[in-house]
C-alpha cells in the first residue's frame, strides 16, 4: 500500500490525507486484458517476483511512449505519402487509397501556392494560428518547384507527355507533416505527465491511437490538441494562469478548448476553490484576445474571395474611414476573420453529424416507414429516461414522484414530437437557422446535465472525465463532426477512462466511418458506379455515435460509482490531472458526510434496538 501524507490546500478547509500515488506505479499488463495479451509478444506480464524499476534502463516510459508517438507519425506520413503528389488526384485515387488530405488540398484552394497570405490576401476558414501554420509551411514551399510539362518526341514534334511531381505542394506537405510531428509528441507527453508518475503509461492510449495515423495528416487538429494538452499538463501542476495561456491559443486554433472552461469551473466550485478557476478564465480571454485582436486590425474586408477594401490599420494610417470598419463589415466587404464564423454559421449538416443522417433518413424513406421508426424511437427513449430515472430515484428516495413525473412527461413529449418532426423534415429539410438553434438547445441542456453531474456526483469527479463527456457532447449534437474531430476526444479519453478494451471498440468504429465515407464519395463521384450507397454510410456515422455514448456512459457509471474508477483505485489517487483539486476537501461531500454522520444511530440507540442474538436475526445470518 501507498503511504500518505498530509497536506493543506489554501480554501479547502480542513487539511486532508492523501495518498502519495507516485510510491506505487500501475503496471498496465496486469491491469488490461489488451495489454497482458499484447504482453505475450515479449513473454507476458511480469511475475509476483519481478523487479520493475531496480535495474535503470535508457528506455524510460516516457521515452517509450515518444517512441510510439514518432512510429505511428511516420506511419500517418505513409499512409497519406501517395495523395502528397498532386498527379494522383484523378479517378478517385485519393478516396479508394483513403489518403485525402485537406493540406494537399487547401494549398492550391487557399491561393497559398500563388503567394497569397491567409487573412491578408484571402479570407482563410480557419482560426488564426491555422492560418500562421499555414503561412509558415507556405513560406519554406515557396522555395520549391511547381510542375512543370514533360515533352517527348513525337514524329518530330514535342508533345506534353506528362508532368513533374510539384515540389511547392509536396514541401508544403512535409513542413506540415514535421509540425504535426512536434505537436503530437507534445499532446503526448503532456498527456503523459498529466496522468501522474503512477500511470504514465495511459498515455500509450494517445501514442497508439488508431485514429492519430488515420487523421493526423487529415487537418492542423493537432496543433489545437497540442495546446489543450498543454494546458490540461498545465492546471495539473497548479499553474492555472499558464494553463489559461495555453487554453486561449488553443481557443485561437480550434474552439473547443474553450469547452474546458465548464469543467473547471463546476469542480474548482464545488472544491472552494474559484480563485483559481477565474485566474483561468482571465488568461484564456486575455490570449485569446491578444491573437485575434492585432489580426482584427490588419485582415483584409473581402466579398466572397475577392478582397475589396482595406484593413482597418492601413485605413487609419490612410486617413480613412476606419472607424466604419471597426465592427467587421463595410460595404460589400467583410472581415477575413469572420470568414471563419460565418462559414460554421451558414453551413447545413456536414456529412458525419446526427442531423445529416436525420435528413437523410426522413427523405429516403416512405412515410409508411415511420411508423417503425417511431417505435423504436420510443423504446430508445424509454429505456434512457427509465435508466436515468431509477439513477435519480436511488439517489433521492424522497423524489421518486417527481422523478417518475417527469421521466413520463419527457418520454410522452418524445412520442408525440418524433412523428411531427420526421414529417417536416421529409416536406421542408432542416433549415440552417432552425438547426442551428436545436443544436445550441440540445447541447446547452447536456451541459448543465452534466454540470449537475459534476455537482451531485458522491464523490468530485475526476476532472478528465468531465472534459471528456464535455467534449463529447458537443461533437455529437453539433451539426459538424468532422473525421479528424476524434482527435480531441483522444487525450482526455486516455485520462478518464484509461482502458483499452472500450476504447478499441470506439476507435474501430471511427476507421468504419472514414471508409464508409470515402467509399460513399467514390459512389457520388461516379453516379452510382462504385462504392457503397448512403445508408452504409449513415449508418456507420449511427454505429460511431452509439459506441461514443456507450463509453461516455462508462465514464458516467465510474463517476456515480467511483471504486470502479481504474485511476482511483488502483492508483490510490485523487485526481492526478486535477492540479489544486487533487486531494482537495469536497466541500459538498463533506456536508453529505456530515449528514451521513448526523444519521448514524448512537451507540445508546444500538443497546436499545439490537435484536436478540439468539432470535430469527441470528438465524438468518448463517444461511
Amino acid at each position: 500500500m501507498a503511504s500518505a501524507r498530509r497536506e493543506t490546500h489554501p480554501g479547502t478547509g480542513p487539511e486532508v490525507s492523501r495518498p502519495t500515488a507516485s510510491l506505487r506505479r500501475v503496471c498496465p499488463s496486469k491491469e488490461d486484458p489488451v495489454v497482458a495479451g499484447a504482453s505475450m509478444i515479449i513473454g507476458g506480464p511480469p511475475g509476483a517476483h519481478a523487479r520493475i524499476g531496480v535495474d535503470r534502463s535508457w528506455w524510460t516510459p516516457l521515452r517509450v511512449l515518444m517512441a510510439f508517438t514518432v512510429a505511428m507519425c511516420l506511419l500517418a506520413y505513409a499512409q497519406k505519402a501517395p495523395c502528397r503528389d498532386t498527379r494522383n488526384w484523378s479517378h478517385e485515387y485519393q478516396y479508394t487509397r483513403m489518403c485525402y488530405s485537406d493540406v494537399v488540398a487547401l494549398y492550391g484552394q487557399e491561393g497559398l501556392a500563388n503567394g497569397k497570405r491567409p487573412f491578408l490576401d484571402y479570407p482563410t476558414e480557419y482560426p488564426p494560428l491555422i492560418g500562421a501554420a499555414m503561412q509558415l509551411a507556405s513560406s519554406v514551399a515557396g522555395f520549391a518547384s511547381p510542375s512543370r510539362p514533360v515533352y517527348r518526341d513525337d514524329a518530330g514534334r514535342q508533345v506534353v507527355a506528362g508532368y513533374t511531381i510539384d515540389q511547392r505542394t509536396a514541401t508544403f506537405y512535409d513542413v506540415t507533416a514535421l509540425l504535426f510531428l512536434v505537436a503530437a509528441c507534445a499532446t503526448v507527453f503532456c498527456t503523459a505527465l498529466a496522468a501522474g508518475r503512477a500511470r504514465v503509461f495511459d498515455a500509450a492510449l494517445v501514442a497508439l491511437a488508431p485514429v492519430l495515423l488515420l487523421h493526423l495528416m487529415t487537418n492542423w487538429d493537432i496543433l489545437a490538441v497540442a495546446f489543450a494538452a498543454g494546458g490540461l499538463l498545465a492546471w495539473s501542476r497548479r499553474a492555472p494562469t499558464l494553463a489559461g495561456i495555453l487554453i486561449g491559443l488553443g481557443a485561437a486554433t480550434k474552439f473547443y478548448p474553450l469547452l474546458f472552461l465548464l469543467p473547471l469551473a463546476v469542480l474548482t466550485l464545488r472544491a472552494g476553490m474559484l480563485r483559481s478557476f477565474v485566474r483561468t478564465l482571465v488568461a484564456t480571454v486575455a490570449t485569446a484576445a491578444a491573437v485575434w485582436g492585432p489580426l482584427w486590425l490588419i485582415a483584409g474586408y473581402f466579398k466572397g474571395d475577392e478582397r475589396v477594401g482595406d484593413s482597418i490599420w492601413g485605413t487609419l494610417w490612410a486617413g480613412g474611414d476606419w472607424f466604419a470598419r471597426i465592427g467587421g463589415h463595410w460595404g460589400d466587404g467583410t472581415n477575413a476573420m469572420l470568414r471563419f464564423v460565418d462559414l460554421n454559421s451558414g453551413r447545413g449538416p456536414d456529412w458525419d453529424s446526427l442531423a445529416f443522417a436525420t435528413t437523410w433518413l426522413a427523405s429516403s424513406f416512405s412515410p409508411r416507414m415511420f411508423g417503425a421508426v417511431h417505435l423504436i424511437i420510443m423504446l430508445v427513449a424509454g429505456i434512457a429516461l427509465a435508466a436515468v430515472g431509477f439513477a435519480a430515484a436511488s439517489r433521492w428516495p424522497a423524489w421518486r414522484l417527481v422523478v417518475a413525473l417527469a421521466a413520463f412527461t419527457g418520454w410522452l413529449l418524445v412520442a408525440v414530437l418524433a412523428p411531427v418532426l420526421l414529417t417536416d423534415v421529409r416536406e421542408h429539410g432542416i433549415p440552417t437557422g432552425t438547426l442551428n438553434i436545436v443544436s445550441m438547445v440540445v447541447l446547452g441542456s447536456l451541459l448543465l446535465g452534466i454540470a449537475a453531474l459534476g455537482w451531485f456526483a458522491p464523490r468530485r469527479p475526476r476532472l478528465p472525465q468531465l472534459l471528456f463527456l464535455t467534449v463529447a457532447v458537443f461533437l455529437v449534437t453539433n451539426k459538424v463532426f468532422s473525421p479528424q474531430y476524434t482527435l480531441w476526444l483522444v487525450p482526455p479519453a486516455a485520462l478518464a477512462r484509461p482502458r483499452w478494451p472500450a476504447f478499441l471498440a470506439w476507435q474501430a468504429s471511427e476507421a468504419y466511418v472514414l471508409l464508409t465515407r470515402f467509399l460513399h464519395f467514390v459512389y457520388n463521384d461516379t453516379n452510382g458506379a462504385s462504392g457503397i450507397d448512403r445508408g452504409w454510410f449513415v449508418s456507420a456515422v449511427v454505429i460511431r455515435d452509439l459506441t461514443l455514448c456507450v463509453f461516455a456512459s462508462l465514464v458516467i457509471r465510474e463517476i456515480l460509482r467511483p471504486e470502479l474508477d481504474v485511476v482511483r483505485v488502483a492508483a490510490e489517487a485523487d485526481d492526478p490531472a486535477g492540479g489544486v483539486l487533487d486531494g482537495s476537501a469536497d466541500r459538498r461531500g463533506r456536508r453529505a458526510a456530515r449528514v451521513a454522520a448526523d444519521a448514524e444511530p448512537r451507540p445508546d440507540d444500538l443497546a436499545v434496538t439490537q435484536p436478540d442474538p439468539g432470535g430469527w436475526a441470528a438465524a438468518v445470518g448463517t444461511v
